[in-house]
């Protein structure tokens, strides 16, 4: 009976409070890509850019078309002749030439024999869709990158959790050994008084590191598509950390490869192929277009229900079609599309010095958090020895309240240091494989 009411006892706690399930970076990526908007987005435009490339296909096949119609007519009609040459009496002679009913039917084929916009805009076709595809992935490597930093994030700030929760167990057993202590008249009331003001003052440091830890756990929720109300806690940690790469831009890695596996580079490249397509497009509008036809045209009449009198004609032709003169818009249209490709391509050199000084800058922050990352290292080490020593010294009376609360302050700064100079230094990274195109979240 007591193992039953045990069992339903933790069931209900299961029910109330609800397992808080974990994640960890691998599994939060893998969400992130499921219900990113931003991706979907991007998606969306690669399913675009297959459509227009099939539009531009149908332009270039023949087109097939018929059609059948039915008329009642409702009065007569004649056609008159003069016989009079042939009857030897003056005047006209009148005939009837329609029935009551007519009926037609007409099939036709058309093919584009030539029209260089034709060619032209399956060219565009194919080139806007290798841009769409270059997008998607640069913005994939933005929206993974984005992800992993916050991720580590939020990783930083439940760490910073756990130092404010330690240090306030830390202070509330340094105040319950006070309290025995002073009311075995060991200590003075005073000390009792600091070491209650140091517990109380670290509960609500507690408390605010806490409320960042979940805010920013609704952030994570909110990328990976996760019921906002869902329980949810992380997987990671700081203790081991990529290595320091080598300088992004060397003899042996020139900066041309580095724009060569960017995809946001090789994404303005394929708008500038465009850009120049749509120039030779708007040139053609000076050349003629000649279309191809063969139709089939049936027709019949009767003054009753049924297909008699009837006739059926096949016929073939050649169209050409060639604008002479539009008032000068052609050549504006032109003029237009090469300023755009001027445009494309000025963007195209400023985008390249931005990526160079995105990329330099970015190794600069690298190697500052990873010196960083030593330092902080040596000063833990430090730090916590000087807290065992401070805490060891006050349990035996030999230490104040502030010189243990000083200790314990540097140790938690100490901790708090070491973690976020591995954040910067991670972030840093996350950002240095964007920057250079070697992101690879296979790895």
């Amino acid at each position: 009976m007591k193992r039953l009411l045990a069992f339903l006892g933790v069931i209900l706690i299961m029910t109330s409070t609800g397992w808080a399930e974990t994640y960890d970076l691998t599994t939060f990526l893998k969400l992130v890509e499921q219900h990113s908007k931003d991706l979907k987005l991007a998606a969306k435009d690669q399913d675009l850019a297959k459509v227009t490339k099939r539009q531009a296909v149908a332009a270039a096949l023949p087109k097939v078309a018929a059609s059948a119609d039915y008329t009642r007519n409702l009065t007569e009609y004649y056609m008159y002749a003069d016989l009079s040459g042939l009857t030897g009496r003056p005047g006209t002679t009148k005939f009837k030439i329609n029935r009551n009913n007519d009926f037609g039917a007409n099939v036709g084929l058309q093919q584009t024999l030539f029209s260089p916009t034709v060619g032209l805009a399956l060219r565009a076709a194919k080139e806007y869709q290798k841009l769409t595809d270059f997008v998607y992935d640069a913005s994939h490597q933005a929206i993974m990158t984005g992800a992993r930093t916050m991720f580590y994030q939020a990783l930083l700030l439940k760490k910073y959790w756990e130092v404010s929760q330690a240090a306030e167990d830390n202070a509330k057993a340094n105040y319950d050994n006070m309290k025995m202590k002073f009311e075995n008249g060991v200590v003075s009331e005073f000390e009792l008084l600091q070491a209650d003001v140091r517990w109380k003052n670290a509960i609500p440091q507690t408390a605010q590191a806490e409320r960042n830890y979940n805010l920013m756990l609704n952030n994570l929720k909110n990328w990976a598509g996760i019921e906002i109300d869902s329980q949810m806690d992380l997987d990671g940690n700081f203790d081991t950390i990529p290595a320091l790469p080598e300088k992004p831009v060397t003899a042996s890695h020139p900066f041309q490869l580095i724009l060569k596996q960017r995809p946001d580079y090789n994404a303005m490249l394929w708008e500038e192929r465009l850009r120049m397509t749509n120039v030779k497009s708007k040139y053609s509008a000076y050349l003629p277009t000649l279309t191809g036809t063969m139709a089939y045209a049936f027709s019949a009449q009767s003054d009753y229900w049924k297909l008699e009198q009837d006739n059926g004609l096949f016929m073939a032709g050649l169209s050409l079609s060639w604008p002479l003169y539009t008032g000068g818009y052609r050549r504006t249209e032109i003029q237009k599309a090469k300023l755009e490709l001027e445009k494309t391509r000025i963007n195209i050199e400023k985008n390249e010095e931005n990526i160079y000084n995105e990329v330099s800058n970015i190794y600069l922050e690298l190697q500052e958090a990873y010196e960083r990352i030593t330092s902080a290292q040596a000063t833990l080490k430090a730090a916590e020895k000087a807290f065992t020593i401070a805490e060891n010294t006050a349990k035996s009376g030999l230490a104040t309240q502030l010189q243990l609360k000083d200790a314990r302050v540097g140790y938690d700064m100490a901790t708090m240091n070491s973690y976020a100079a591995a954040f910067d230094y991670l972030s840093a990274y996350f950002q240095w494989e964007r920057a250079t195109g070697k992101l690879d979240l296979d790895e």
